[in-house]
């Protein structure tokens, strides 16, 4: 199992987005030693509300692979149904040279509908438009070329600049039913979102299971990646507290038609909140129906950043721990 950290970048009240973006820079300096065993670094796309400030995620990434020599570091879900395929395509391969491979693309079809409204795309040809724009990056980022002509593109065969260099690592986010099943067919890893229950992601990586099976497509070395948010305090309530003051507004936000009090509430009770001993027997349960073989961290809930480096270092010793049996 490999661990990594993925930020939100939420902006709470009485936080500058300064500050946000510099906890998160300074946390991802901590990790990036060689003493410090975190694999990679996820960054969240987010738009039009300060549940989440960073709205391009492939610029923040370009400034976090130059602070860093070690992490892979990427997009956790880099949106393509509301971007052209073909510019993901060329920052990718930038991308890609410039971090000597280091560059992972996490790729998401557009979870909310505002999104798309504003970014004049239909809603009923939605996973049609976001398989029409997977399969031109994807051929750019595999052949270095693409070309189009479906309902929603059409240009000529055009080469991608710079090609890409080694193969980029492609993580699909588990936005819907339609998005797992297509992900299954294709043996790509999916990316669960921390927002949904763990029901709704043991759901679908049954359904992922299920589709691939009856297209012959062998998913034993397909490596998922589980989120999850971590605030971990000798004061079991300090630490509720703070995740759900982090989350509430995000939630009502992203599930508006859900009760948001038991959403958030069920939400705190499926991570890793509360006192040091009361997360890993839910979390490992949690890894283990999802086929998850990658676990992705968020300290982001955490005030105190002293607490957040000491939590961040006992997770570190853990890791190295297990790497030594």
């Amino acid at each position: 199992m490999n661990f990594g950290l993925f930020f939100l970048n939420f902006q709470p009240e009485g936080m500058t987005s300064e500050m946000v973006l510099d906890n998160m820079a300074d946390t991802v300096a901590l990790v990036d030693k060689d003493d410090y065993h975190f694999k990679r670094v996820l960054v969240s796309e987010h738009h039009f509300s300060k549940n989440g400030i960073i709205g391009a995620p492939l610029t923040a990434v370009s400034f976090l692979l130059g602070l860093t020599q070690r992490l892979e570091i990427g997009s956790l879900n880099q949106v393509i149904t509301t971007h052209h395929p073909v510019r993901i395509g060329e920052q990718t391969g930038l991308l890609d040279h410039m971090s000597d491979g280091r560059f992972v693309l996490g790729l998401s079809d557009c979870v909310n509908d505002f999104e798309m409204d504003f970014f004049k795309r239909k809603r009923s040809s939605q996973q049609q438009q976001f398989e029409a724009c997977y399969e031109i990056l994807n051929e750019a980022l595999t052949t270095n070329y693409c070309q189009a002509d479906d309902d929603f593109f059409n240009f000529p065969r055009i080469s991608v600049n710079p090609h890409c260099i080694n193969e980029v690592k492609q993580y699909i986010l588990a936005s819907s039913m339609g998005v797992v099943e297509w992900a299954a067919r294709k043996g790509l890893p999916l990316t669960y979102r921390w927002s949904d229950s763990l029901a709704e992601k043991e759901k679908y990586y049954q359904r992922y299971l299920a589709v691939a099976k009856e297209n012959n497509i062998d998913v034993s070395n397909v490596d998922h990646q589980f989120p999850l948010l971590v605030n971990i305090n000798e004061n079991g309530r300090i630490a509720r507290d703070e995740v759900r003051e982090y989350i509430e507004n995000y939630i009502a936000e992203a599930y508006p038609n859900s009760n948001i009090e038991l959403r958030v509430q069920e939400l705190i009770e499926q991570h890793a909140v509360g006192k040091v001993d009361e997360y890993y027997d839910s979390t490992m349960h949690a890894v283990k129906v999802t086929g998850s073989k990658n676990v992705l961290l968020s300290f982001e809930s955490m005030k105190n950043k002293d607490d957040v480096t000491k939590l961040i270092n006992m997770f570190n010793q853990k890791i190295k721990d297990n790497l030594m049996k």
